[in-house]
């Protein structure tokens, strides 16, 4: 069969430039029926060959004749048996379920104020899923423009990408709407949603509405959201200098929703917890959380939605770009949070996948869509958004910025290969009369070779040598690699720029016996390796003075050094006594991250001696913080004592802080005592890990009557940090019951199984039910579900977890699958040499 030459890809011979859908769901009997007609440019086509799975076909015409036609389910094709050449219209009927599993045109669910269950019909399309609710020709390059009807109950509202340009009742109970046409866009950006949802007013940003749609009941939720949604529609037209491609801005917030949220051009579905928002009692994290995802989706319009991958391969610039633009306009919207920081943080993670042998390049090649998934990752997001931002910063933000701007006017409604970007760059930073730049040199030394430099910095006389390496946490170093790294250098006040693109480097310095700092600001995307002497500088006042992002990057690369075999965890806990002042909360995230993974690889009879360091460490800090917030008090200073609370009551086991917890939980709940947003997230947290049964009811009752997604998630995920087997064991069986929904059972297993003490329980229980996880869960939410066995480092858990992935595969997140257990090997050989040198 000739369409069968390239499974994964279509032919090229039939083009569509414009479809007009009409679509009628049936709510209730969980139904859809539909026609769409094609207008494409065709080739002289023999035949015409499209997408569509999980459809009912009725009838096929080719140019208003009846035309044969074949489903080929194993490429999810449909097949015409009609020749085409010029202008052609393909007119096709069919039905389809709204299924349950989160993709296509799917069903979502709650529960009204009367206590009966309504159902809304939505979308998710992305990456393959439009074909499952009309046939189309399915590929990001396929570009064309969408003219949308639908068919709603009258008490139901509908919406779509485009804004309502005709409203008909239709006297049986339903009424007709039609959507204006769409830019050119690839269909996995289509999206349509009915159901019995409310809308708010509009916030008017440069003529185009922004509102937010929500559940009836939860309109007090959606201020802040339409807020973060106006600033970043504002701040994006002003950075990209091109006006935002669409009419309107509807953010739409669904109930159930496999991802975080998805792009599509006029109508932006979320998660309700990553759109819905009461800011009076939500934490610093919480609205960052909100308004990071708002900007992020808002910066896909231009990057992703104006300007698309002609591959999935390609879906990795998307999401990176996304990432570092929603980052910086999330800095912008909220400047109090110091977003750049805290993005800093989250490299760390990355940084911990790239460190392993099975890490991938940022881009690899993908011949099926399936293959793309496993760019959806911390590589793409982080490491990606990260690779950016290094750019930026050497080349300088506005040259940057300018380079932009100027790709996306030249690849406007078009499709690109990741070297576009960078030529476009390029261009720009060439003609401009500033330094030059390599820029896709540069580039492609970090894009397409994986794993990242471990800097090593030495003063020899008066210069400073650096020499690169890759950064393993395994033994034998690879030395082949090189990257073309952009360096920022401080010493003495003065800060200088260069590329490292050699083995060894040599620079002048101007005071080579002061203090000096690689990776000055903290930006780079490498660690770094200084020789004992440039270490011993960096102490004291020298030490407090460097950035944020510096002194975590000390600290984060102390750390890799104990998970790569360099410095004992004795070692590492001895130089954090220098950090008994520290004041800044990214710095103390790190240092949590790090002392949680300690407490699981020390000797068992050394727990009391760890605790009791644990809260000797974080004692002069809270002391200085005290228990109440101070008037006008910074939100990061808020942050830093419920983190610190945290640590103390949970980590270092102190009974003062268990007390003070409980005494403000009871006073919260028997008498509605108020207590700060951050403070009362760590109450909750310290309760429950040091909680019995009691408490466990009081938590989950709290959770089905949570009054914002916030407050419901925060007490589903208290349930599996509980310090008791059986406790752990009912949050296990809790998360396969109708109680949690089926997009959050997944992490109420992961948070679970993080449990330091019981996390071995969620493992049992998931691979016990193994096959009704992956029946009852989205199918991307299951490696999220099982990552934290990296964590479990007991070796006949780590036997047990090795055995039975050699036997169960993850089709969808293969090469996440063996990261993660590659993970727990570091993680065991850590605990191993731990309990070996202790």
């Amino acid at each position: 069969m000739s369409h069968l030459n390239d499974p994964f890809r279509l032919p090229r011979n039939v083009l569509p430039y414009r479809y007009e859908v009409r679509l009628k769901p049936d709510l209730e009997k969980a139904t859809f029926s539909g026609e769409v007609v094609i207008h494409c440019h065709a080739d002289d086509a023999s035949e015409i060959v499209m997408n569509a799975k999980q459809l009912e076909i009725l009838d096929v015409k080719v140019n208003g004749s009846p035309t044969k036609w074949e489903l080929h389910d194993p490429t999810e094709r449909i097949i015409l048996s009609a020749p085409a050449s010029g202008e052609t219209s393909i007119s096709i009927r069919f039905n389809g379920t709204l299924n349950d599993r989160l993709r296509g045109f799917y069903r979502s669910t709650f529960t009204d104020a009367e206590g009966n269950q309504r159902v809304i019909a939505t979308s998710q399309m992305q990456s393959t899923d439009c074909r499952a609710a009309f046939p189309c020709f399915d590929e990001p390059d396929f570009k064309a423009v969408f003219a949308v009807t639908l068919v709603a109950p009258n008490d139901c509202l509908a919406i779509s990408n485009g804004e309502e340009i005709a409203k008909q009742d239709l006297g049986d109970g339903t009424y007709e709407i039609r959507f204006s046409d769409t830019m050119p866009m690839s269909t996995y950006l289509v999206a349509f949603v009915v159901g019995p949802l409310e809308i708010t007013a509009p916030k008017v940003v440069n003529g185009v509405p922004v509102r937010v749609v929500h559940v009836p009941g939860k309109a007090n939720l959606a201020d802040f959201g339409v807020e973060a949604g106006a600033f970043c529609l504002n701040w994006f037209h002003n950075y990209y200098g091109i006006p935002y491609p669409a009419e309107k801005v509807d953010m739409v917030a669904l109930p159930d929703f496999a991802a975080g949220a998805m792009e599509n051009v006029g109508c932006i579905t979320y998660r309700e917890v990553l759109l819905l928002v009461d800011p009076e009692t939500a934490t610093a994290a919480d609205r960052e959380h909100v308004a990071d995802v708002i900007a992020h989706e808002l910066a896909h319009m231009w990057f992703g939605d104006l300007v698309t991958m002609k591959w999935w391969n390609g879906i990795w610039l998307n999401e990176a770009f996304a990432t570092f633009m929603g980052v910086a306009a999330c800095d912008a919207f909220l400047p109090e949070l110091k977003r750049w920081t805290t993005f800093g943080l989250e490299r760390s993670a990355a940084f911990e996948v790239d460190s392993l042998e099975s890490t991938r390049p940022v881009e690899f090649e993908v011949k099926s869509p399936e293959d793309s998934e496993g760019m959806f990752d911390l590589l793409t997001y982080e490491k990606g958004g990260s690779l950016l931002r290094m750019l930026e910063m050497y080349l300088g933000q506005e040259r940057f910025r300018i380079g932009v701007s100027h790709y996306l006017k030249k690849h406007a409604y078009g499709n690109t290969e990741t070297n576009d970007l960078w030529d476009a760059i390029e261009e720009i930073v060439t003609a401009d009369g500033g330094e030059k730049v390599p820029v896709r040199k540069l580039m492609d030394s970090w894009i397409w070779q994986k794993g990242y430099p471990l800097v090593s910095a030495d003063v020899q006389g008066d210069s400073l040598v650096l020499k690169q390496q890759r950064f393993s946490f395994q033994a034998d170093a690879d030395t082949s690699t090189l990257w073309v790294v952009p360096i920022h250098v401080s010493n003495a006040g003065n800060e200088s720029r260069l590329l490292l693109d050699q083995r060894e480097l040599r620079v002048p310095l101007d005071s080579p016996e002061l203090p000096v700092v690689v990776n000055a600001g903290g930006h780079g995307f490498y660690r770094v390796n200084y020789s004992p002497e440039l270490l011993s500088r960096l102490t004291g006042a020298t030490l407090a003075a460097l950035s944020t992002l510096e002194r975590y990057q000390l600290v984060d690369d102390s750390w890799s050094a104990v998970k790569a075999g360099r410095l004992e965890v004795r070692e590492f806990l001895a130089f954090l006594d220098g950090y008994k002042g520290e004041s800044d909360l990214a710095v103390w995230q790190t240092i949590g991250t790090a002392l949680n993974l300690c407490a699981r690889v020390i000797p068992p009879t050394e727990l009391g001696w760890f605790a009791q360091r644990v809260s000797d460490l974080t004692n002069q800090v809270r002391s200085d913080l005290g228990w109440e917030p101070k008037p006008d008090e910074p939100a990061t200073v808020r942050q830093l004592r419920g983190y610190l609370v945290t640590l103390a009551g949970n980590l270092g086991n102190d009974q003062a802080v268990i007390s003070r917890c409980r005494e403000l939980w009871r006073s919260i709940q028997d008498s509605g005592a108020s207590v700060d947003p951050e403070l009362m997230a760590a109450v909750v947290g310290v309760v429950a890990f040091n909680g019995d049964a009691v408490t466990y009811d009081e938590i989950r009752g709290l959770y089905l009557s949570a009054q914002t997604p916030q407050d419901e998630i925060r007490y589903l995920y208290a349930l599996g940090a509980f310090n008791d087997a059986s406790l752990i064991a009912r949050t296990c069986e809790f998360a396969f019951t109708d109680d949690v929904r089926a997009q959050d059972a997944p992490f109420l297993l992961n948070r679970t199984m993080n449990n330091r003490l019981h996390g071995h329980i969620a493992w049992t229980t998931i691979r016990a039910r193994w096959e009704e996880a992956n029946q009852k869960f989205p199918i991307n939410s299951i490696i999220r579900m099982v990552s934290p066995v990296s964590s479990l480092t007991d070796p006949e858990l780590v036997d047990d977890v090795q055995q039975f992935f050699t036997e169960h595969d993850i089709p969808q997140a293969t090469l996440t699958l063996r990261q993660t257990l590659e993970m727990q090997r570091v993680n065991a050989a850590l605990r191993a040499r731990t309990v070996k040198s202790w």
